[in-house]
């Protein structure tokens, strides 16, 4: 690989503890832990890497990327940066509740938010373009910052899934057409003026 080239790693939190029920959490900037079933996949990932000449580790400072964080930048042993900037979509109303439970009690919510993904504001949310105000610059910041090297972020799935149709020049709105497991791995190679995604929602490095 080039030595102007950063290769960054983009790992999703693992599995949070208001999950275990079955159903899809919105759960934004609600500060949720992680399970026992998570931290190990986290050590597991930071085995993973340790090879891989990690030199920073960067993470969203909500919990579940916090913690995912300090075990991988611990087991390769290289510094961790938080990032509020990193931080998953702000959901106001919908913060910590299943799309049953919006649903229910947001009716109307729901029905603007769907038909208007991006321009809808949830009472208390972000915008999906207030969102990527956000973001964008702090990716581009990180990846600048360590031209030539490899890099990993812990970040969550609807800031991946924006950065990752960044990189293929999909539009926002079809995110959800794109996977992102609970403590997924994808890897994209960046230069100056050339993005190539090598590994998109991996369970494993290969």
């Amino acid at each position: 690989m080039p030595d102007n080239f950063t290769t960054l790693y983009l790992l999703r939190h693992g599995e949070t503890v208001n999950t275990l029920d079955g159903p899809l959490r919105y759960n934004g900037h609600f500060d949720v832990d992680i399970t026992a079933n998570a931290r190990t996949q986290m050590h597991k990932r930071g085995d993973e890497f340790i090879n891989r000449k990690i030199t920073t580790v960067y993470a969203s400072d909500l919990k579940r990327c916090r913690i995912g964080g300090e075990i991988i930048a611990e087991k390769i042993g290289c510094p961790l940066v938080l990032s509020k900037n990193l931080r998953e979509m702000k959901m106001g109303d919908w913060e910590g509740l299943t799309l049953a439970e919006v649903r229910e009690r947001f009716p109307e919510q729901v029905e603007k938010k769907f038909a208007d993904f991006i321009n809808y504001r949830i009472p208390g949310s972000e915008t999906v373009a207030e969102v990527e105000k956000r973001i964008y610059p702090e990716f581009d910041k990180i990846i600048a910052r360590h031209r030539g090297e490899a890099i990993l972020i812990v970040a969550h799935g609807g800031v991946n899934l924006l950065f990752i149709s960044r990189i293929l020049g999909l539009p926002s709105a079809e995110i959800f057409n794109l996977g992102q497991d609970f403590g997924c791995i994808n890897k994209i190679i960046i230069g100056a003026d050339f993005h190539k995604l090598e590994m998109l929602n991996s369970s494993g490095l290969h």
